[in-house]
């Protein structure tokens, strides 16, 4: 018997079993195709034919699948009604509030107890000071593996008993990044269209992060505290602002796509009256009451 299972072999399965396989854990795994077990398997590690024998020799599951169908599908076999009696199920497939809490329901009536988390890290950064990771479910379950999922994130935070929270602060981070990624995306096609260095941008952005963190925790004031009438910046100046990276967008032939989403977002807030308030007073567009 290993000391837990690893179900699920991707880019980031794989490299959770490889950090505990380094730390000294002994560990099962088990993937669709078995060929991903191979240089696992060369560091120590015990192939299970099947998830059913995956689970059956182990009190701890980790999963790290495509999504919650894959879960279900990989987990849900001719195991018996009790199947999972006494096996803790650490499910950190991407996923939402609503998958966690079916699952949790799924899990428990099959006698398992259940936990659900979130990885903030890229596989290359596991087990690595970067690497965090939200967990929900029982603390008392969490008691039990808090120190194997900090060989994996150093930076673990325990969000509370409600399963679907790790999901919530997964996705409202997501949803951050999304802008991100295309937003930078969008700045960099500017940059090589006029014939600039995109790793010059690249620095460029990175130099501002302390202004984002701080422009972070003053929008999640405002919006929490509903105090948008004391603005640095206005719905309507950075409406003006985005309108101009939509013209420069057809000036430099390149996509339009994102300036206009943004754009047509501040052209609400401001046609709601919202105008004279604080930029993220956009809030009130995107959740309306």
């Amino acid at each position: 018997m290993s000391d837990l299972a690893v179900i699920g072999l991707g880019r980031m399965g794989s490299a959770l079993a490889k950090a505990l396989l380094t730390s000294g854990k002994r560990v099962t795994v088990w993937n669709r195709s078995q060929g991903k077990t191979d240089a696992l398997e060369r560091i120590g590690a015990l192939k299970a034919e099947t998830p059913a024998a995956a689970i059956a020799s182990n009190s701890t599951i980790i999963v790290c699948l495509s999504d919650y169908a894959a879960t279900s599908v990989v987990l849900d076999g001719s195991h018996g009604t009790n199947f999972l009696e006494g096996k803790t199920v650490v499910q950190l497939t991407s996923g939402t509030p609503k998958q966690a809490r079916h699952l949790e329901r799924w899990v428990e009536s099959r006698g398992g107890i259940y936990l659900d988390g979130a990885i903030s890290a890229w596989p290359d950064q596991i087990s690595g000071p970067e690497a965090s990771i939200v967990i929900a479910g029982r603390e008392s379950a969490l008691a039990s593996v808090e120190p194997m999922l900090k060989l994996l994130a150093p930076n673990l935070s325990y969000v509370g008993t409600d399963i679907g929270r790790a999901k919530i602060v997964f996705n409202a981070a997501l949803s951050y990044f999304a802008g991100h990624w295309i937003g930078f995306s969008h700045g960099a096609a500017i940059y090589a269209t006029e014939g600039m260095d995109v790793a010059e941008f690249g620095e460029a952005i990175a130099a501002l992060s302390p202004m984002f963190a701080d422009d972070a925790r003053h929008m999640g004031l405002a919006i929490a505290g509903n105090k948008f009438s004391d603005p640095q910046s206005t719905i309507k100046s950075v409406g003006v602002d985005i309108s101009r990276l939509v013209e420069m967008a057809d000036d430099l032939h390149i996509s339009p796509a994102f300036p206009k989403f943004a754009a047509d977002l501040f052209r609400k807030a401001e046609e709601a009256g919202h105008g004279a308030e604080e930029h993220c007073a956009i809030f009130k567009v995107i959740r309306p009451r």
